[in-house]
């Protein structure tokens, strides 16, 4: 993306979560065709082949920010990164819709890369106040912003119908795996099983992200026990998460509980697992980096489906899912993939062809080449 591009966000490494890994990730991916910096929070340090300005105090301060990006923005392409509470306190912020409009002059074709919109309205009040002016900032970023890549189809679908008159802006762009391969050796499932003193002939069921409500882990623990077989046993490997994790005694020898991981480690995991599962409350869709990472590694992944799922993932052919509120559909299709060899293999081929095909690193570029050259002609 040539001249340069200037990558604003407030979360960085050595910040945890996915924006900051995506970041990261997106940063080096753009060096390797032009020049980019990034600009990001005071808090965030790091040491990388490409300048990191972490000077941004106050993101809610319209005036110091826009003099921030001013300073760094010269012949360069400004790309933000955006999630509504990255930006201020219950995510409402209306200086980056200012500062965006501010910068139109010099930076006509600004890309936004939406990870999330806006919060769900609520009854409580204070969660509905939230919500409401979510919406009404996205509106300002969307009247600002050359061009806007959202990270799930329902969503691109939903924003699509509400501004039809903003519709040529819009575009779907995926949240690629942040876990990149490691090369690893033909014994390396049994390797990793050894290394885990776990019995050679098991199966491996694998989870890979955080226990908060809404990745429904319990579900996971539930598939689990249901799976276990006397002619051969299941195991379950848990990559991330912070809660204390309570199994059956009786399953205790066959679990795994492996904290956060450096990336590789992940790889390793993944490549040794027979299934990976993730049943997201609210459905799979291209925003979900440890679904993609399923993918790109050469997992079976089981999931679900729901109201942040779109249409092409709906229909999908490349990974076994159920609706979201059908908990026992959902243990009886992570039993039929842990017995059923041809189907996970074909799941497992489908699903990196998908991915490199749809999803990866390289796709993501392309499309926000494509949206800068249109995003600078609309505006």
């Amino acid at each position: 993306m040539n001249p340069g591009v200037l990558l604003i966000s407030p979360d960085f490494p050595p910040a945890r979560g996915g924006v900051a890994d995506h970041t990261l990730r997106l940063a080096h991916e753009l060096a390797t065709r032009g020049p980019v910096a990034v600009l990001t929070s005071t808090a965030n340090q790091s040491s990388q082949p490409f300048p990191v300005h972490a000077e941004v105090n106050d993101w809610t301060d319209a005036e110091s920010l826009a003099r921030a990006i001013a300073a760094r923005a010269a012949e360069k392409n400004l790309l933000w990164q955006y999630v509504p509470h990255l930006y201020g306190r219950g995510g409402v912020n209306a200086a980056i819709g200012r500062v965006m409009h501010r910068l139109r002059a010099h930076a006509p074709g600004q890309l936004v890369i939406a990870h999330e919109i806006a919060a769900p309205f609520s009854p409580l009040p204070h969660r509905f106040w939230y919500a409401l002016n979510h919406r009404r900032q996205w509106r300002q970023i969307l009247v600002a912003a050359g061009a806007v890549g959202i990270s799930s189809a329902a969503w691109l679908e939903e924003w699509t119908r509400r501004e039809p008159q903003r519709a040529a802006k819009l575009f779907l762009l995926p949240s690629p795996a942040n876990i990149a391969v490691v090369p690893v050796p033909a014994t390396h499932a049994r390797d990793w099983r050894a290394a885990q003193q776990l019995p050679a002939d098991c199966r491996v069921l694998a989870y890979f992200g955080t226990l908060s409500a809404s990745k429904q882990f319990d579900r996971v623990l539930a598939a689990w026990e249901r799976a276990q077989d006397a002619r051969r046993p299941v195991a379950l490997a848990v990559a991330g998460g912070h809660a204390t994790i309570t199994v059956p005694d009786a399953l205790r020898p066959l679990f795994r509980p492996l904290g956060y991981l450096p990336a590789d480690e992940v790889s390793r995991l993944l490549q040794a697992a027979d299934v990976l599962a993730l049943p997201f409350i609210d459905g799979v869709s291209e925003r979900r980096t440890s679904f993609m990472a399923g993918l790109s590694h050469g997992c079976a992944v089981a999931t679900t489906l729901g109201h942040n799922t779109g249409s092409t993932l709906r229909h999908a052919e490349f990974f076994a899912a159920t609706e979201a509120a059908d908990e026992a559909g959902f243990r009886a299709t992570v039993n039929s993939l842990l017995t059923d060899d041809p189907l996970r293999a074909r799941l497992a081929t489908a699903g990196r062809q998908a991915y490199h095909a749809r999803y990866d690193w390289p796709r993501v570029i392309e499309r926000l080449e494509t949206a800068r050259r249109l995003g600078e002609k609309s505006n």
